[in-house]
């Protein structure tokens, strides 16, 4: 299993980070019904099958920025790092996608019918997506997956990027563990 599949330009995603308004991103997540998330008490990060894919289009500074935020939350929801195996491996990947909205505002009517024109607006940003995912160590299945989404801002100081990885983060394992009840 990979630690983290990054793909080319993948640091434009950690400006992800540094977007503008938590309200432009969305956070979701997915797990397996079946797994006793309250027998888990331990985590490890998994080991990558292929190393020189972990840093593909990710800056060692950001990939222990988000590693750090991951563990921190990890260990303020009582989970401790193993220092071996532990009872869940964690992973993350970034991933980005183009994106464009074409908009056009039509302007004009009146007492004899239609006048005026129209204004097409063109806008093309990128999209960033940060998953995280829990895997059972002893059955290596995936049994927990949260990501966020948002348009990625690749100007923001490094403070600021580390800020945003932090709440971006934090808003990705909001909900784990699921309430099963």
């Amino acid at each position: 299993m990979k630690a983290r599949t990054l793909t080319d330009g993948v640091l434009l995603l950690i400006a992800l980070a540094a977007t503008t308004a938590c309200s432009g991103i969305s956070y979701n997540e997915d797990f397996d019904p079946e797994a006793a998330f309250s027998d888990y008490k331990t985590f490890n990060w998994i080991t990558a099958e292929n190393p020189e894919q972990v840093s593909k289009g990710v800056s060692p500074l950001v990939q222990r920025r988000i590693d750090r935020a991951v563990e921190d939350q990890l260990e303020a929801k009582g989970y401790e790092k193993a220092a071996a195996r532990g009872d869940l491996f964690v992973n993350w990947y970034v991933g980005t996608e183009q994106k464009l909205d074409v908009t056009t505002y039509s302007h004009g009517w009146g007492y004899y019918g239609w006048y005026g024109g129209s204004t097409t607006s063109v806008r093309q940003w990128t999209e960033g997506t940060l998953v995280i995912d829990i895997i059972d160590a002893k059955t290596k299945e995936l049994v927990w997956r949260g990501w966020a989404k948002g348009a990625v801002e690749p100007d923001a100081t490094p403070e600021r990027v580390t800020e945003r990885i932090n709440e971006i983060v934090a808003g990705i394992l909001k909900r784990f563990p699921p309430d099963q009840g």
